[in-house]
């Protein structure tokens, strides 16, 4: 099965709304579903994961911050092959931690487009 679909959780709209077209413009080929909060991701991580090949998730929302989403999802057998990101503004510490829990990488909201792109890339490639 080809996995495409991104999965892409930010409470803040405008936020949201950015990156939305970011991936709509970068990777035109990946369908993209949002998520207002933690729990509507995590609703969605317990459903269907069929053609899944990316979690890219904002830390601090309502509901699930996106660092437990990945320590609870990044590690499970069905997720295997399923990049996990957390893309967040805070302390190093945090993205550090998303990384020994699983997750692909961290990115700090002030990176620059072509590093963001440059991760996704690579997460996208590895969940071929």
């Amino acid at each position: 099965m080809t996995r495409r679909t991104i999965l892409y959780a930010e409470d803040d709209a405008m936020v949201r709304g950015t990156y939305e077209r970011f991936f709509r413009r970068f990777f035109p080929d990946n369908p993209l579903e949002t998520f207002n909060d933690g729990n509507s991701l995590e609703r969605r991580l317990s459903g269907n994961l069929d053609g899944v090949s990316l979690v890219f998730t904002d830390n601090q929302m309502p509901g699930k911050t996106g660092g437990e989403i990945i320590r609870e999802y990044a590690r499970r057998k069905e997720f295997e092959g399923v990049p996990f990101i957390l893309f967040y503004a805070g302390e190093p510490i945090i993205g550090k931690v998303a990384v020994e829990n699983g997750a692909f990488a961290y990115l700090d909201k002030g990176s620059s487009l072509d590093e963001l792109k440059g991760v996704i890339k690579q997460a996208l490639d590895l969940s071929e």
